[in-house]
């Protein structure tokens, strides 16, 4: 087959370096590569073994435009990253512990499994799922 994966996501941060900070250290995320720029543009994500090897970049926003989370949850467009996680209590508990405020209820993914959403510092909305 011609086409084989996802690579990544990206994400256009106003503070890209507090990104990748946060996304590694509540997210336990790694610094996949950066660019050496100030500000950088960076890969993060998780080692091939552990979720497959899911990245997401995070680069400078360069250009004007709505605020993440201002729009409404279900407009047209990609909404969320869904991030799996294997014990979704201490999940949860972790991003509480981390001072996240959860959007939703924790609710029933489609498909099977547990699902809740939050937003990062700068108000990307995120899920965790457990399947």
């Amino acid at each position: 087959m011609l086409f084989t994966a996802v690579d990544h996501h990206a994400i256009a941060c106003y503070d890209v370096q507090r990104q990748i900070d946060w996304y590694c250290k509540h997210l336990g995320m790694q610094l996949v590569v950066s660019n050496g720029l100030t500000p950088p543009s960076a890969v993060v994500g998780y080692a091939p073994g552990a979720g497959g090897g899911a990245m997401i970049e995070l680069m400078p926003a360069r250009e004007p435009g709505p605020p993440p989370g201002e729009g409404l949850r279900f407009q047209p467009g990609i909404r969320h990253i869904a991030l799996r996680v294997s014990d979704f209590d201490e999940a949860c508990k972790r991003l509480l512990e981390a001072g996240v405020m959860f959007l939703t209820e924790p609710g029933e993914a489609a498909g099977g499994g547990r699902i809740i959403s939050f937003r990062d510092p700068e108000g990307n909305e995120l899920q965790i799922v457990q399947r």
